[in-house]
């Protein structure tokens, strides 16, 4: 596989099971700091799949990556972006994070805003590396949190 293979659309119910596979895999290792909503391993699937905010990324009709978008004025939140390990550093990421970006510029948004867990160090080098700056992290008894945004040229 390599990303050219890969075709994006928006997620469908029917993708439920494949979705939550998938954040079984991603997010498995970083089960026990995933401790509030929303846990990406306990979400409803089917209801995520049909709200129409989520995109996934599908290769030979089986899904390899997924990102949630929610609108917030005046910049679009990025949340649950996943590729399943095995897939992981072919170009996947990337390109979701990209389809989020050109969502955001199509809304006439200022920008992509999002969070990820301190502890999970691939995520912010992924992100720092995509040219996203830190605008503040937050640490308390449950979470240590960095939150990132890119504005939108």
């Amino acid at each position: 596989m390599n990303d050219t293979d890969v075709v994006l659309r928006p997620a469908r119910p029917e993708d439920s099971r494949q979705m939550a596979s998938l954040a079984q895999e991603a997010y498995g290792k970083y089960v026990d700091l995933v401790d509030e909503p929303p846990a990406p391993t306990l979400l409803d699937y089917e209801d995520v799949a049909a709200a129409g905010r989520t995109h996934v990324a599908v290769d030979a009709g089986e899904i390899v990556g997924m990102v949630t978008v929610e609108p917030s004025d005046p910049h679009l939140i990025l949340r649950n972006l996943a590729v399943r390990p095995s897939c992981q550093g072919k170009g996947i990421g990337k390109k979701l994070v990209s389809l989020v970006e050109n969502m955001a510029q199509v809304a006439d948004l200022k920008g992509v805003r999002l969070w990820t867990r301190a502890e999970m160090i691939d995520n912010i080098a992924f992100y720092e590396r995509l040219h996203y700056a830190i605008t503040h992290s937050e640490q308390t008894a449950e979470a240590n949190r960095v939150f990132f945004c890119k504005e939108l040229g």
